[in-house]
C-alpha cells in the first residue's frame, strides 16, 4: 500500500466519531510525522484533548500523556516523581518516567501557558532535541507529537516567547457548526476514545525513522524557494510598515522556524507520495506565521499572494524576452525605414521679378529673372538694376542714373544658383524650404538580412515553445494531484490553476507579438509612407 493511500485510510479512521475536525486531525498527524509540535487555540470542550487521544492510535504500541496545567503544577506531575529508593540508596536524583511525558509517543498539555519556569525549561529541550535529562543520564524521548492547547495566547513579557516559538503549527479550533453534525455528536453512541485503527495502518518506530530519512531527501524546487523568498520579503515590508505604529503587530519568523516550516512541507510531499514539494504544500505556511489572532488574515493573504503571483512566473524570464523583442524591432526599423529629406533650395525674389546678387559691390545688385533664366555659358552684355528707396521702385539704367557704363558681361555660373559677372562668380540669394509633406521611406530588407531575422524569429519561438512545454509539465505534474493533497483545502488549487492559465496567456501574447513583427518585415516594399 502506498503511503498516501495508507495515510488517507488512517485519517478516515482517526476522524471516526470526531466531527468537523478533519483539518486539525490532518495537521496534527502531519506535524507528528514531521516531528513538530502543534498549538490549538480554542474554548474548553471543543475536542482539543480528543485529537491527542485519537492521535496516539496512529502509532504502534502508542502511549499518550495528557495533563491540565495550572500555576501550581510541578515537574513531578509532568516528568514523573523522584525515585525515593535511588535517592536514598544510591544518592541519585532520578525520576520514575514510566507513564509520564518522557515515555509517551503523543503528549497533550492543556493550558500550557500556566506551566511554571522549571516545566517550561525542561519542555524546551524535550521539544527541540527529543531529550530529557533525568538526573545524570539523558533519556531519548519517544515523543512524536506534542499538542498543546489553551483558550488564550501566551501573555506578553512573561518569558513564554521561547516556548511559544517551539510550536510550529498554530490552529484555531471551534465548536461544531453544522446542525446535522451537532445532532449526531450528542445522540450517537460512539466511544471516541476507543482504538478503532486497523493494526496494519499504524506506524511502527522503524517506519517512522525510515520516513524521517526519506523526508529529508524530498526535493525543494526553485519555484518553492521563490515563494518562500517572496513571503519573507512581504513579511519584512509588513513589519517595516508597523515598526513604529504597532510594534506588537510584528510577524517575526526565525531562521530555525523557517527550517522547520520547510521540513513540514517536505513531510506533506512525502505523505502525498511525491518526491518534491509543490505549491499546494506551500499553503501550509499560513498556519506557521501568526503570533496574534489579528495576524492570521495578514499572514494568509501574504502566502496566497506569493503563490499566485510568483509560484510559476519566476520560472520564465519574460523580461529578457521582452527586452530582446524591443531591440529586434529597433534593428528592423533602422534597417528598413529612414526619413527622406524633402528640403529644397529655391531662389528668393528680391523685388517682384528680380534676384539679389550676394556680395556684388555695386548699387546695382539685382538681375532680372528673365535675364537669369536665359543665361548660358557665353557672356552677354546685360544691365543690372537697383532699388530706389526715394522712388520706392526698381530703377532701370535707362532712367539716366547710370547710363551705359552699368552694362556687365554676364554668363551662367558653375552651380545652379550662381552667375559670373565680368568673369567673377557670385551667388544669388536663395532659401531652403520644404515642399509637400515630410515622408518616411521604407525599403524591402536585403535577402541575407531577412534570412538572419528569420533565424531570430525561430529562436524566439523556440523559447516560447519551451516555456509552454515547461508549463505543461507543471500542469501535468501538479494539477493532476493539486486537489488531492491530504493536508490542504482542495479549493486553494484554484489559486494555482488561475496563475498557470494567466502565465500561459502571457506566453501566447509574446508569440503573437513575434509573429506580428515577422509579418511586418516580410510584407515591406520599397515605397513612401506619409508620417502623420
Amino acid at each position: 500500500m502506498e503511503v498516501k493511500q495508507r495515510i488517507a485510510k488512517l485519517l478516515e479512521q482517526l476522524n471516526n466519531g470526531v466531527y468537523e475536525k478533519e483539518e486539525v486531525m490532518a495537521l496534527s498527524l502531519l506535524s507528528a510525522v514531521a516531528g513538530e509540535s502543534i498549538f490549538l487555540l480554542g474554548a474548553s470542550g471543543v475536542a482539543k484533548s480528543l485529537i491527542a487521544r485519537r492521535l496516539k492510535y496512529t502509532f504502534k504500541n502508542g502511549k499518550s500523556f495528557e495533563y491540565l496545567m495550572s500555576r501550581f503544577s510541578t515537574p513531578d506531575e509532568i516528568f514523573g516523581p523522584v525515585a525515593i529508593s535511588k535517592l536514598k540508596n544510591e544518592d541519585k536524583y532520578e525520576r520514575v518516567t514510566e507513564n509520564y511525558l518522557p515515555s509517551a509517543n503523543v503528549v497533550f498539555l492543556d493550558e500550557i501557558w500556566k506551566a511554571g519556569p522549571s516545566i517550561q525549561n525542561a519542555l524546551l529541550t524535550v521539544i527541540n532535541e527529543k531529550i530529557y535529562r533525568n538526573g545524570a543520564q539523558e533519556i531519548n524521548v519517544p515523543m512524536k507529537a506534542l499538542i498543546s492547547a489553551s483558550n488564550e495566547l501566551p501573555a506578553k513579557n512573561e518569558g513564554l516567547e521561547a516556548l511559544w516559538d517551539r510550536f510550529l503549527v498554530r490552529l484555531i479550533v471551534e465548536g461544531i457548526q453544522k446542525t446535522e453534525n451537532f445532532n449526531a455528536m450528542i445522540s450517537e453512541k460512539l466511544d471516541s476514545y476507543k482504538d478503532t485503527i486497523d493494526e496494519n495502518l499504524k506506524i511502527t518506530d522503524e517506519e517512522y525513522n525510515e520516513w524521517s530519512k526519506a523526508i529529508d531527501e524530498i526535493e525543494i524546487p526553485e519555484n518553492v524557494f521563490n515563494v518562500i523568498e517572496v513571503i519573507r520579503k512581504k513579511l519584512q515590508l509588513h513589519n517595516n510598515r508597523n515598526k513604529e505604529a504597532n510594534k506588537e503587530n510584528q510577524i517575526y519568523i526565525s531562521d530555525r522556524r523557517w527550517r522547520k516550516i520547510v521540513r513540514l512541507l517536505r513531510t506533506s510531499a512525502f505523505l502525498n507520495d511525491r518526491k518534491a514539494v509543490d505549491l499546494m504544500d506551500c499553503f501550509l505556511i499560513k498556519d506557521c506565521l501568526w503570533n496574534e489572532e489579528r495576524q492570521i488574515t495578514v499572514g494568509k493573504q501574504i502566502v496566497f499572494d506569493a503563490i499566485e503571483q510568483y509560484g510559476y512566473k519566476l520560472q520564465f524570464d519574460f523580461k529578457s524576452l521582452k527586452d530582446e523583442l524591443v531591440e529586434f524591432q529597433k534593428e528592423i526599423k533602422e534597417e528598413t525605414k529612414f526619413v527622406k529629406d524633402t528640403r529644397v533650395e529655391v531662389l528668393v525674389n528680391a523685388r517682384t521679378d528680380y534676384y539679389e546678387i550676394i556680395g556684388f559691390q555695386d548699387d546695382a545688385n539685382l538681375i532680372k529673372q528673365s535675364d537669369f533664366n536665359n543665361l548660358n555659358n557665353n557672356n552677354e552684355s546685360l544691365y543690372l538694376y537697383y532699388w530706389s528707396a526715394s522712388h520706392d521702385r526698381i530703377k532701370q539704367p535707362t532712367d539716366g542714373y547710370y547710363g551705359n557704363s552699368k552694362r556687365f558681361f554676364i554668363r551662367g555660373g558653375n552651380s545652379k544658383f550662381s552667375i559670373f559677372i565680368n568673369d567673377k562668380e557670385y551667388q544669388l540669394k536663395t532659401t531652403t524650404t520644404t515642399k509637400g509633406e515630410k515622408r518616411q521611406v521604407t525599403k524591402k530588407p536585403h535577402k541575407a538580412v531577412e534570412e538572419s531575422w528569420e533565424k531570430k524569429v525561430t529562436q524566439y519561438l523556440a523559447v516560447t515553445n519551451q516555456q509552454k512545454e515547461d508549463l505543461e509539465k507543471y500542469r501535468t505534474k501538479d494539477l493532476a494531484h493539486l486537489r488531492t493533497n491530504q493536508f490542504v483545502n482542495p479549493a486553494l488549487a484554484n489559486i494555482v490553476e488561475t496563475h498557470l492559465t494567466n502565465t500561459q496567456k502571457e506566453i501566447e501574447k509574446y508569440e503573437v507579438e513575434i509573429r506580428r513583427i515577422q509579418n511586418d518585415y516580410k510584407k515591406l516594399k520599397d515605397e513612401e509612407v506619409v508620417v502623420k
